[in-house]
């Protein structure tokens, strides 16, 4: 039997934003892709007594250079660069120009803290294309009564927060 969060996770993936960057990015359409493929052939999201979490991480990167070809390019390498850092089952996705949010099914609020502090530890450190990124990040979990929409606003509103201290 297939979990509520199962299908509150294929609703996410299937959403307008979200399938419109799939089509988008070549590299990122490959990869996003698999993912799902992962997680349809899951056995571990079926079991509804014991799932766990689902949260998820949306960066905000700054780049130091505002040249929009060399902006793509760095963004490009930076993703790359973060798919290694990511386990199998997790859904790795640009999401707008300067945006890029990463899914973690079975996952608590304090791992996902520990994954994106990594994540940006990892960043901070190198360079893109000649170019320092600066990222900032929100996190949020899933509630049960959670739409897409409301999932991703409550992470738009942490990543505001994180943000603005």
């Amino acid at each position: 039997m297939v979990g509520k969060k199962m299908f509150f996770l294929k609703a996410f993936l299937r959403s307008d934003k979200l399938r419109d960057q799939v089509s988008f990015d070549d590299f990122l359409s490959r990869y996003t892709k698999e993912k799902l493929t992962a997680f349809a052939n899951s056995d571990i999201h079926n079991d509804r007594n014991n799932e766990k979490n689902l949260a998820v991480l949306l960066f905000n990167m700054d780049w130091e250079k505002d040249d929009p070809f060399f902006v793509k390019e760095a963004t490009d390498k930076l993703l790359e660069c973060v798919k290694y850092e990511v386990r199998e089952h997790d859904v790795l996705a640009k999401w707008d120009d300067d945006e890029f949010l990463i899914l973690l099914p079975e996952c608590s609020i304090e791992s996902a803290e520990k994954i994106a502090f990594l994540i940006k530890s990892i960043v901070d450190a190198r360079t893109f294309v000649n170019m320092k990124v600066s990222l900032s990040y929100g996190i949020t979990v899933h509630e049960s009564d959670d739409t897409p929409q409301s999932f991703m606003e409550r992470a738009h509103e942490q990543l505001q927060k994180c943000e603005e201290a």
